[in-house]
């Protein structure tokens, strides 16, 4: 993605180690983070957007990584967010992800805790505004609700076991997740029990052919016991993703499909989609996104559309701003949007530490 050649971004969501601009106490604990404050306002008086126009204290993260032993890390990932005052019950307080890592090998390490389901090009790094260029992740591949889903294609976190790896195939980088948690619960707290036998399990391999190249694949599936359902729900998804970036321009693509069978009711397919081209001028990077979501690909007219533009504005070293227009259409049939078609501005300084 266009801002991936940020370190201290990549170290904050754990994906690599913290290698600049940190806190150390001693040679064993180091502290980094990131933090974003964001504007959205609504064009029109109809629509899902905000017709107010607001600022939001959208979050602050301190990502802790404790080097236990040499082969023993454990990271973690503290946030607050919307200005979080828990006296007056504003805002949210929580652990992203808290798990323990045990290095084996380059190819295998071995982790148990609170994870990021390991799945497309975003969700690993949603939390990590700094690090990809619009203000918001796609909402027709990673937050589906808001184009008229009942539930996401995956859940954001799990709480389980993991090994996952990196290493070359035919001279060329690989890396890989296999993911094994509770999976999600609305009856139960799914990071400290299952509602149900069943564990959820999610995957993603991704391989760089060629420089500047990489192409994905990732699947979920989990059987989901909702609160007054009769039955079970099985809970299956998959995509496909690739990016390219090269010196003066960069693409990224991700489809997904997925599907939700309840015991007793019918089978719900619904897919997901989206493409993003952008261009690298200096410290700017303008972009173009198109996203589409189909919420039922068996009912007519339910489609939604999103097109947004805008520019990313690399202020100083991890500091960037960013500023959007969004264009949200869709069916009369879609249960969220309704058909209604609305504009909305969106805005946000976003930086890593």
């Amino acid at each position: 993605m266009g801002c991936a050649g940020s370190v201290v971004a990549l170290a904050a969501v754990g994906l690599l180690p913290a290698s600049r601009a940190e806190a150390q106490l001693g040679d064993r604990i180091k502290i980094n983070g990131y933090a974003s404050v964001e504007f959205e306002k609504q064009t029109g008086d109809e629509g899902e957007g905000d017709p107010n126009g607001s600022f939001d204290s959208d979050g602050v993260d301190l990502v802790i990584n404790a080097l236990v032993t040499d082969r023993l890390r454990v990271g973690t990932d503290l946030t607050w967010e919307h200005g979080a005052a828990t006296e007056d019950g504003r805002g949210n307080v929580a652990v992203e992800y808290a798990f323990m890592e045990y290095f084996v090998r380059d190819w295998l390490k071995l982790r148990a805790g609170k994870m990021f389901v390991p799945f497309g090009l975003y969700n690993e790094i949603h939390t990590a505004k700094p690090l990809f260029l619009s203000v918001k992740e796609p909402f027709a591949t990673d937050k589906t609700d808001k184009l008229g889903s009942p539930v996401r294609f995956f859940p954001r976190w799990g709480t389980g076991l993991a090994a996952l790896g990196s290493g070359q195939i035919a001279g060329r980088d690989y890396d890989y997740t296999l993911q094994l948690t509770n999976g999600e619960s609305d009856t139960v707290n799914p990071f400290e029990e299952d509602d149900n036998t069943a564990k959820a399990l999610a995957a993603r391999f991704r391989y760089h052919p060629a420089k500047g190249l990489a192409i994905g694949a990732s699947a979920y599936r989990d059987e989901l016991s909702p609160d007054g359902a009769v039955g079970r729900t099985t809970q299956v998804s998959w995509s496909l993703h690739g990016s390219w970036e090269g010196s003066r321009a960069g693409i990224e693509a991700m489809y997904v499909q997925g599907s939700l069978e309840p015991d007793a009711q019918p089978r719900l397919s619904r897919l997901g989609m989206e493409a993003m081209v952008w261009g690298k001028l200096g410290r700017l990077r303008p972009y173009l996104r198109y996203e589409y979501h189909d919420p039922d690909t068996d009912l007519d007219d339910d489609q939604a559309h999103l097109l947004l533009g805008g520019v990313n504005v690399r202020i100083d070293e991890g500091f960037y701003l960013k500023a959007e227009l969004d264009r949200t259409t869709s069916g009369d049939q879609n249960g969220k949007l309704e058909g209604v078609a609305f504009n909305e501005f969106k805005a946000s300084l976003a930086v890593g530490f």
